[in-house]
């Protein structure tokens, strides 16, 4: 077990050093928020009506921008394990002691973890859109953000795991994430949707996720929970509760860990 710990510690603190070295990354990454809430949010808040008046789509919008940030750069870490099997660090790892699951979770959790302290940058911007920001709204925060990190890192390690080639990566990842955007409710409100978009948002387990973010930024806008609820994913008109959705969120995480670790193994 000390083996184990101690190789998936190697692989993520490897991952946060070619994170903390890599500037360019950071500050190329933080430009997507700040043109996706201040140009597009505030552009399009002026014309689109939400179900609730006195909620502006930008500040709809910043929980979802939060999320965005997140799939990105989750799903995108992954691309490092590309990046070393074309210049032969992964062969040495694979070939070393360590277990090739510990490979796997330490390269999740890296991941999840390099994504989690990018994404809280973009908080930043919630008081210039009129979000306040408070210490128990960002202690709650960071691990729903954190969860959904896990998620999604998950995902890029299971499917970079079978890959070979780099550019076939970066292509198939954005393939792949922006459905997982469009179909989790991080741009648009999951309500007075056609019959076989509303299935497709239902099904997506990223939506419970985004809901939990959502609901932490709009408790701290002292919205009342009943217009809370309404924004929120249903079923059969029942909102879908709270603590549903962190049991939803953590079983599917589970799930995918333990997918990409069998990946990985037979990689």
């Amino acid at each position: 077990m000390n083996n184990f710990l101690r190789g998936v510690y190697i692989i993520w603190y490897r991952d946060l050093l070619r994170f903390w070295r890599n500037k360019t990354r950071v500050v190329t990454g933080f430009s997507f928020p700040v043109i996706w809430l201040l140009i597009f949010g505030n552009g399009i808040s002026a014309s689109l009506n939400l179900p609730v008046s006195s909620l502006k789509y930008v500040q709809f919008l910043f929980p979802g921008a939060i999320a965005q940030y997140l799939i990105f750069n989750s799903m995108f870490s992954a691309i490092s394990i590309l990046q070393d099997r074309e210049f032969g660090f992964l062969k040495e790892v694979l070939v070393s002691p360590i277990n090739r699951s510990a490979i796997a979770i330490g390269k999740i959790l890296g991941g999840a973890t390099t994504a989690t302290v990018q994404s809280l940058t973009v908080l930043i911007l919630g008081p210039i859109i009129g979000v306040s920001l408070n210490f128990k709204m960002v202690v709650l925060l960071i691990p729903a953000m954190f969860m959904l990190s896990l998620v999604l890192s998950s995902i890029g390690v299971a499917v970079t795991s079978r890959m070979k080639s780099l550019d076939a990566g970066q292509y198939i990842f954005q393939f792949i994430a922006f459905p997982i955007v469009m179909l989790s409710g991080a741009i648009f409100p999951l309500h007075n949707l056609p019959l076989w978009l509303d299935i497709l948002t239902k099904i997506n387990p990223i939506t419970y996720a985004v809901d939990i973010l959502r609901r932490i930024v709009f408790e701290n806008l002292n919205l009342p929970e009943p217009v809370i609820a309404s924004l929120s994913p249903s079923i059969n008109g029942e909102t879908i509760r709270f603590g549903y959705e962190i049991i939803i969120v953590s079983g599917f995480t589970l799930v995918l860990i333990f997918l990409a670790s069998r990946a990985f193994r037979n990689a």
